[in-house]
Order: C-alpha cells, then sequence, then structure tokens
C-alpha cells in the first residue's frame, strides 16, 4: 500500500484517538505530579486522610490512562499490520500433470485429450466456462452455473448449465467435491457442491490462455479457518458484505499486539468513508472460554471498541452477544451483529443495514 494511502487511513481510523493519547500523556504527567505533590507529609491529621483519599482517585486514573494509551497502540498496530500485507496471497501449488511454469513460458506440445476436445462441438462453450472458473477462482458450483449462463446468455442456469458441468466433470477438467460433516446447513437448506478445476484443467486453462489459474476460493480460505464450514460461512459473509457497499479483504495477517496479544481478524473492511473495519465471523460451536475472553479482548483493543461479528443464524447470534458481554465485563465497546440466515430471507436493521443489531455496552 501506498505511503500516502497508509497516511490516509491511520488519520481515518486513528487519528482522532491519537490525539486523545497526547492529552491523555499530558493528563497523566500532570497527574502524576500532583500524586507526588499530595504525597508529602500532611501537617495535619484531616489533610492526610484527605491526602490519601485523593491518592487512591489518581492512581485509579492513573491505570486508566495507562489502559487507554495501550489500546490506542493496538488499534494502531492493527491498522498499520493490515494496511501494508497484501489483499490476497499468490498462488501456493502448481499441478503436477500441468508442470505449469507460469506465464511467459514456453507452452508445451498439447496432450491428445485436448486436441480430441479442442474437435469437439461444445468445445466453444466448454473452454468458455472453463476459463471462468481459472480466471475467477469460483468454487461454489451455484455461483458457477450463474456465471456461466451470464456467459452464455441464458435466461436460467437449467438444464444446459447442466450438461455442461457434467461434460467437464466428464472430461476430468473439473471435480465436484463435498467437504461437510453433514448435509444440512445451519442457516437453512443443504451445503453447496463445491467444484475446482483438476490438475488436467489448470493444464488446459494454461494452453488456452498462457497465464496460470486463479487458485480455488475454497482452498485459498481453507488454510486459514478451523473447519470447511467456518470457510464457507467466510465466504458467503464476503459475498453480502460486498452487496452492502464494502471494501472486503478476506486474507488479513495475524497481527501481534503491543501487549502480546494475537488478533486473527476473519475479514476486514473499508466502508464508503475509507474507514476500517475488522470483522468477526462465527458458528454455533461449543468453545474454550478462555480463549475466547482472550479473542475478545484482543479483538477490542485492536479494533478501538468497535466490534463486528457475522454469525450462522439467530440462535447463534444471541448466544455470541451473550459470550462478548461475558468476556468483555465492564470494558467499554460498541457491538454490531448480525447472521447470515435471516440476511437471506430479505430481513435488515435500521436504516436498511445488514447489521441487525448495534449496542453500546460496558460502563
Amino acid at each position: 500500500m501506498a505511503g500516502d494511502e497508509l497516511e490516509q487511513l491511520i488519520r481515518q481510523n486513528a487519528g482522532p484517538r491519537l490525539s486523545q493519547a497526547q492529552m491523555l500523556l499530558k493528563e497523566n504527567h500532570n497527574v502524576k505530579a500532583q500524586q507526588e505533590f499530595k504525597e508529602q507529609p500532611a501537617k495535619l491529621p484531616g489533610d492526610l486522610n484527605e491526602s490519601q483519599a485523593e491518592n487512591l482517585r489518581l492512581a485509579s486514573r492513573i491505570e486508566l490512562l495507562e489502559s487507554e494509551k495501550s489500546g490506542i497502540l493496538s488499534q494502531l498496530t492493527a491498522i498499520q499490520k493490515v494496511s501494508s500485507s497484501n489483499q490476497e496471497p499468490g498462488l501456493k501449488r502448481e499441478s503436477d500433470e500441468s508442470s505449469i511454469s507460469g506465464e511467459g513460458a514456453e507452452l508445451p506440445p498439447e496432450p491428445d485429450w485436448m486436441e480430441s476436445w479442442r474437435k469437439t462441438e461444445t468445445f466453444g462453450r466448454d473452454a468458455s466456462i472453463l476459463e471462468m472458473i481459472g480466471e475467477t477462482g469460483l468454487a461454489r458450483r451455484s455461483l458457477v452455473k450463474l456465471q456461466a449462463a451470464e456467459i452464455l446468455r441464458i435466461k436460467k442456469a437449467g438444464g444446459s448449465i447442466q450438461a455442461l458441468m457434467a461434460r467437464l466433470v466428464g472430461l476430468k477438467l473439473i471435480e465436484v467435491i463435498r467437504p461437510w460433516k453433514a448435509d444440512g446447513s445451519g442457516k437453512g437448506g443443504r451445503f453447496p457442491d463445491l467444484v475446482r478445476l483438476t490438475d488436467r484443467g489448470q493444464l488446459a486453462f494454461w494452453l488456452m490462455t498462457g497465464n496460470k489459474p486463479k487458485l480455488n476460493e475454497y482452498d485459498l480460505l481453507l488454510e486459514r479457518h478451523v473447519s470447511p464450514e467456518h470457510t464457507l460461512l467466510n465466504l458467503q459473509a464476503a459475498d453480502f458484505l460486498r452487496e452492502a457497499g464494502y471494501q472486503v479483504n478476506s486474507y488479513p495477517p495475524e497481527i501481534q499486539l503491543p501487549d502480546k496479544g494475537l488478533f486473527k481478524p476473519d475479514l476486514v473492511l473499508k466502508d464508503e468513508n475509507g474507514a476500517m473495519l475488522f470483522v468477526e465471523v462465527e458458528r454455533d460451536m461449543d468453545k474454550n472460554i478462555e480463549r475466547r475472553q482472550a479473542k475478545w479482548h484482543n479483538f477490542c483493543r485492536a479494533s478501538g471498541g468497535h466490534l463486528y461479528v457475522i454469525c450462522e443464524n439467530r440462535s447463534s447470534m444471541r448466544n455470541i452477544r451473550s459470550e462478548i458481554n461475558y468476556c468483555l465485563g465492564n470494558q467499554q465497546a460498541e457491538v454490531s451483529l448480525t447472521n447470515l440466515a435471516e440476511l437471506q430471507t430479505g430481513k435488515r436493521g435500521e436504516g436498511d443495514s445488514i447489521w441487525l443489531e448495534t449496542k453500546q455496552r460496558g460502563s
């Protein structure tokens, strides 16, 4: 990211809090000076009691100021780390069968199966969809079919698209994967089938375009998340956020905070004003409460107290709300919650927002 863009992000996200930090540091210095003065021997017993009470109050104030200062530094660290990272990792693996060498490399002679495929009547249509999969990295079969219908100018992704996908599977150019432990989704309905280019499909893409295919969106995200189901939830959450006008980074880096805490956001957004927002994507599962306390504490500090959470359904949203309240205690924060099950039915929050509830919490 360019230096001027990073400076603008920091100004938008942490500028006011940095100014606050300067004021806090100045106040902190003055408070300490007052405390030292108050600690001098009192001439009268009444003055001594009043001085001791004032010392306790000032010590508490100093502790609060130090905590706020640490929180501001944590937020600035998070913004700088994400701003300086790449939006998306590069291709991490190469095909065994294709031996793809990369853009600009000399193309090898086409194998027999490629020559045979080129001679078929459906090659043009098939190839256009294969190229779309390679260029976009789309994995969800339903989205691939919708995109295919648009490319082929078919009003509905029906039987002809089904036949095309079946041909690509039969030619061993794509494969269908179902990594889910159960059929039903927590948002209702079934988990979608996923597709990816096979090694042969990657080679075909390279022979047709001279470029490497983009890594499959599911494979790319799976390395970051705890399960196939959580990976899918992140993909679906990113779709809704983009439709709502946010710029979405699905591959933010891990962030080591100044107090040694580790913050690993699922998604990082930019809103219409260029402000940076951190988002967690949550499923309804049994979790270790000590790790969860650390997670929400680090999230609160890194985000400057602005927590955005996307849940699987209404039940998980209710549970996550209770968990955040428990884990953060009386720590101040603004918590915005939503869930994909209700968003998919068209439900929206105040002002047609995708965030179904936003509440201030803490003392």
